[in-house]
């Protein structure tokens, strides 16, 4: 019985899996608006759906509350019968798999918050928080950099002095790791004979991955989530000699950054909103900021379709998931227009699964990822590990 645990800045989602049962959720929940005065919740068991309000201070409340509402819904007894709590945390920096949340562990998330600020110190002070109220609740770690640890060490540096990869930690990670090894384990049952993938995450949070039988030879990301494309507010590959200028204009570096990670993406670059879907609303109705941002974003991905498809030595099948690859349909059509050179042809009648037409060179699929389900397997061979 293992409790996934997903955090955001204001919300905390879980999913719970019984595994002698089966992968599919027994459970899930969200609580968001943490920290303001009224939380709002949401809870789904079965044909079991229900919302409200609470309060809860911080994602140890936010816990603490789900727990309890796991034990009214009667799906179990007392915090004894979860065999653990798997969360998926973002940068482990050297660190990879699936790890017992140690003081070793907390240590590195110290160490490289400065690479995820938005992530890291938030789930090394849950996993503290935790183990002082529940000591006997054991906690795994699983680090999204883990699928992308085998990329070549060659794709992996920068140009700078080699000791920064020594000393710091200055390198190319990767991250939405369990979402992209989704679907690589999916595309193995679905399509064994894709042996050269391109997966694309794109969501608020966006990434590619050159995937080769079954494993990540590239990713879009770098050293921190901030790289590759830019994002719904992230700033995306930016030249860092521009920053002297920009805090001379913006009085300090502090400001620049906050500017490049929250204000920048869709967001900066419209005018309009974080939101794609907002974006392409005022593209339809004239603003040229909307439509540049959405032909950025479009030319972003065909920029690192094309370096993966170099390094993969060609292309079986490219696949969209996250929030905008599964749902935009006209992102994917004008992606895969400017593809057809490679013989890739959509199916303009299909939305869902294999998408491409029967004369297309490429497979192309659009799938639901599942990135709980990949943690919450790490977790379980972690656990049965430590026995």
């Amino acid at each position: 019985m293992i409790m996934v645990l997903n955090l955001g800045t204001t919300s905390f989602k879980f999913k719970l899996f019984d595994f002698e049962a089966g992968e599919e959720p027994v459970a899930n929940g969200l609580v968001e608006r943490i920290g303001t005065a009224e939380s709002d919740w949401r809870f789904t068991s079965g044909d079991v759906r229900k919302n409200g309000s609470t309060v809860c201070a911080d994602h140890k409340a936010a816990f603490q509350f789900c727990l309890q509402r796991l034990e009214t819904e009667r799906l179990i007894g007392s915090l004894d019968e979860l065999d653990g709590v798997g969360f998926k945390t973002v940068h482990g920096g050297p660190l990879r798999g699936a790890v017992a949340a140690d003081e070793r562990v907390l240590a590195v998330l110290d160490e490289y918050a400065a690479f995820a600020p938005a992530h890291n110190p938030m789930y090394a002070n849950l996993m503290r928080r935790l183990r002082e109220k529940f000591p006997q609740l054991r906690q795994v770690a699983c680090f999204e950099t883990s699928f992308h640890a085998d990329i070549p060490l060659a794709r992996t540096v920068y140009g700078v002095p080699f000791d920064w990869v020594e000393k710091y930690g200055i390198r190319r990670y990767g991250f939405h790791g369990s979402s992209h090894s989704y679907i690589a384990a999916k595309m193995r049952e679905l399509a064994p004979e894709a042996r050269k993938i391109i997966s694309l995450h794109l969501g608020g949070s966006s990434s590619l991955c050159a995937i080769a039988d079954g494993k990540s030879v590239a990713s879009s990301m770098g050293a921190t989530p901030q790289s590759g494309l830019f994002q719904n507010n992230r700033v995306g590959d930016f030249d860092a000699f521009c920053l002297p200028r920009l805090t001379e204009a913006y009085g300090s570096p502090e400001k620049v950054m906050k500017t490049l990670a929250m204000q920048s993406g869709f967001l900066g670059l419209s005018g309009v909103s974080n939101d794609l879907r907002d974006v392409l609303q005022a593209a339809t109705d004239g603003n040229q900021q909307a439509q540049l941002a959405f032909d950025a974003f479009v030319d972003n991905c065909i920029g690192y379709i094309g370096m993966f498809t170099a390094y993969l030595q060609g292309m079986d099948a490219l696949v969209f998931t996250g929030g905008i690859g599964k749902n935009c349909t006209l992102l994917r059509e004008r992606v895969c227009a400017r593809l057809e050179y490679l013989g890739l042809r959509l199916d303009p009648k299909k939305t869902d699964g294999r998408i491409s037409s029967l004369d297309s060179l490429i497979q192309i699929w659009t799938l639901e990822t599942d990135e709980e389900l990949m943690v919450a397997r790490q977790t379980r061979d972690a656990l049965a590990a430590m026995t």
